[in-house]
């Protein structure tokens, strides 16, 4: 699981910088960047790598009819403002150079104004609070950049529809995350997103069942073999174990053994059963406790799944 700061790392067009720290941590020096490496200019410890050089522009012929502009970062709906917002430093300017304690002071109060301007509104407020948690648990459960993305849009869908009257953000916001991972077909259940949300597993089933009854959300069927490669590398079971249990898997699902059935406990008897084939299967006990179900449930399919193959 990570818990990484969602914010901890970024690109500066300009400069072609990609860590916001301006000191070196061994020796205080000055960084410097320059050919996608930030080193520092004193000691010459190379703090950050970044190969992907995005300061030059579009390449512009001569015989083309328009220019292509280049007006920065790309948009992204995880930001109230949409990412075009400014950043007002702190201790350095433009060109490097260490400021003044008086333009320190100037540079705080601005900073302090500039907090204080940023929202228009209490719903633009609120739709910052509500981004800032969909990209905090999205970094918790190390879930990719476009789900979050999809999320935070779904959030701004449900604002639209008014959604959020009457129910509290940090529940529309983990409800969004839960039905971007079930609209994906993510093996992620409800106790797992509470898990990281500010609110509980009953308020992530209520903000969940608000937008899929306003909004329709498009989930899909999260099947047995959704769960086996998790659980198979929770387990620390090899690759020709995980085929096997994929097949075993499919083949339960083709039959029809899996419906009304849950699908962890399904693809945890798979593991087993596939485990056993190999003779180095772990116990019952352990796969049921990384599936949440009981050690009853797993060993039901795992008698269904004997008599299937």
């Amino acid at each position: 699981m990570s818990l990484r700061e969602i914010y901890d790392r970024t690109f500066d067009e300009s400069c072609g910088k990609s860590i916001d720290a301006s000191e070196c941590p061994e020796c205080d020096g000055r960084l410097r960047t320059d050919g996608g490496e930030t080193a520092c200019e004193g000691c010459g410890l190379i703090v950050d790598q970044y190969y992907f050089d995005h300061t030059h522009g579009p390449r512009v012929f001569e015989e083309d009819p328009h220019s292509v502009p280049r007006t920065g970062g790309k948009l992204t709906p995880t930001r109230h403002d949409r990412g075009v917002s400014a950043e007002i430093g702190y201790n350095r300017d433009a060109n490097g150079r260490t400021v003044s304690g008086k333009k320190r002071r100037q540079l705080h109060r601005l900073r302090r104004e500039h907090r204080r301007a940023r929202f228009e509104s209490k719903a633009e407020r609120n739709l910052s609070t509500a981004l800032g948690e969909i990209s905090r648990m999205g970094s918790a459960l190390d879930l990719s950049w476009s789900l979050i993305e999809e999320a935070s849009q779904l959030y701004r869908r449900a604002q639209d529809a008014d959604l959020i009257r009457g129910r509290s953000v940090e529940m529309i916001a983990a409800g969004s995350l839960y039905a971007t991972c079930r609209r994906r077909g993510l093996p992620r259940p409800r106790d797992e997103i509470a898990s990281v949300a500010r609110c509980s597993c009953d308020q992530v089933q209520t903000g969940y069942r608000a937008l899929n009854s306003e909004l329709g959300i498009d989930a899909q069927v999260v099947t047995a073999r959704t769960y086996v490669t998790r659980l198979g590398s929770d387990s620390g079971l090899s690759s020709q174990v995980q085929s096997r249990a994929y097949e075993l898997a499919t083949t339960a699902d083709e039959d029809g053994i899996t419906n009304g059935r849950n699908p962890a406990g399904v693809a945890a008897a798979c593991l087993y059963l596939a485990g056993t084939e190999h003779d180095v299967a772990p116990t019952q006990t352990e796969l049921a406790a990384l599936a949440d179900v009981s050690v009853p449930t797993l060993r039901a399919r795992y008698v269904e799944l004997t008599e299937l193959a």
